[in-house]
């Protein structure tokens, strides 16, 4: 298995255990120099320092599963430290650099309620040797073998340290990085969804949206009492438009009532719809039917005398409209906007260029289709 597909706790302790196994050879070997120990002693240190951590990271990589394996690298790296300590006749400073050393690597990757577990596996490797020849008390070490430990102790927490920091600011930098990118994605969401319920020739609501937002303001009104309107328009003799001048003529035709109706609309609240087609939808929260067939009789005359220019050709028109409101022409949604499209259906057949309420209607069944 390669390294870069292990666990980082796998490849990361191979580091720590080499270098921190490497730098206390000179203690160690300060230590066993002291006690004139032999070749045999010598050549036990150097395998537990050189090749020891070797071979357990073989071990945690071949493993089915690596960061067990490691998890258990660790115990057995505190029963061979322990064992250390106790055929050294535990020596205060070389015993309390394993011991720390084994504690820290413990709680770094297990936590603070397994620090028991590295206690009791170097308590064990003291064990170990006590029970095959005893164990001899000598807690002396000379002035430069505890120096070593110092300076090693106290390197091996800076480096440690040092990893911890690197990894809060890489972590840091991480959630910095998600936070954008989900800031992006919140973006992206928004606009999809501006999208979705916008008309692409006018840049108007279409009528996805408008469905909802009626929904939400005719409940508001239910509950206030405050009133809302209904303005429904449609483009005149719209057919010969674009049979006359082209498609391209009428597009223009459509935004440039799109922009009047946008204009009416930008403040308070007022919601500008493309309804379908050549028409189009006011809703009017908190507008009377009267306030609402001012506006649609200003509309109308503004419209009536606006030249439209595509392609070089002139163009006028004018504008069928119904109005309908709540709570004089209903409360439901449905029954609203058929009762605004009875009023525009009644304005058409009143030779168009009109606007019509829809109370000045009798009750009517809607009509499959109105004159264009």
């Amino acid at each position: 298995m390669q390294a870069g597909k292990l666990h980082w706790v796998v490849t990361l302790n191979r580091r720590n255990r080499s270098l921190f196994f490497a730098l206390g050879l000179s203690a160690l070997g300060a230590h066993l120099a002291y006690l004139q120990a032999g070749p045999l002693m010598w050549t036990l240190l150097l395998l537990q320092l050189l090749v020891y951590p070797q071979l357990v990271y073989w071990r945690a990589a071949r493993a089915a599963d690596p960061l067990r394996a490691e998890l258990q690298n660790l115990l057995v790296d505190g029963v061979l430290l322990g064992a250390w300590s106790a055929v050294w006749g535990l020596p205060l400073w070389i015993s309390f650099m394993l011991f720390v050393g084994v504690c820290i690597n413990v709680v770094i990757f297990m936590g603070i309620p397994s620090l028991w577990k590295g206690v009791v596996a170097m308590l064990a490797g003291v064990g170990l040797v006590a029970a095959v020849h005893g164990l001899e008390f000598r807690p002396h070490t000379e002035l430069h073998t505890s120096l070593l430990c110092i300076v090693l102790l106290t390197a091996y927490l800076l480096i440690v340290a040092n990893d911890a920091y690197q990894r809060g600011v890489k972590l840091r930098d991480s959630r910095h990085e998600l936070g954008q990118r989900l800031a992006q994605i919140t973006r992206l969401q928004s606009q999809l969804q501006e999208q979705a319920e916008r008309d692409p020739l006018t840049g108007l609501h279409n009528r996805r949206f408008l469905d909802d937002a009626l929904e939400r303001e005719l409940a508001a009104c239910a509950q206030t009492g405050a009133p809302l309107a209904l303005v429904l328009i449609d483009i005149d003799r719209f057919k010969r438009i674009n049979d006359t001048y082209g498609h391209p003529a009428g597009d223009e035709m459509i935004r440039r009532l799109a922009d009047l109706l946008r204009d009416r609309v930008r403040d308070g609240g007022l919601i500008a719809c493309r309804y379908g087609g050549e028409e189009f939808l006011l809703m009017l929260p908190g507008t009377t039917v009267d306030e609402a067939m001012a506006m649609a009789e200003e509309l109308r005359t503004t419209f009536a005398s606006l030249e439209v220019v595509s392609g070089g050709q002139a163009m006028r028109t004018t504008l069928s409209i119904g109005v309908a409101g709540c709570p004089e022409h209903g409360d439901a949604a449905q029954r609203l906007v058929l009762r605004a499209d009875q009023a525009l259906y009644e304005a058409k057949l009143r030779g168009r260029n009109q606007v019509v309420r829809a109370s000045e209607l009798r009750e009517v069944s809607h009509p499959l289709a109105s004159p264009a």
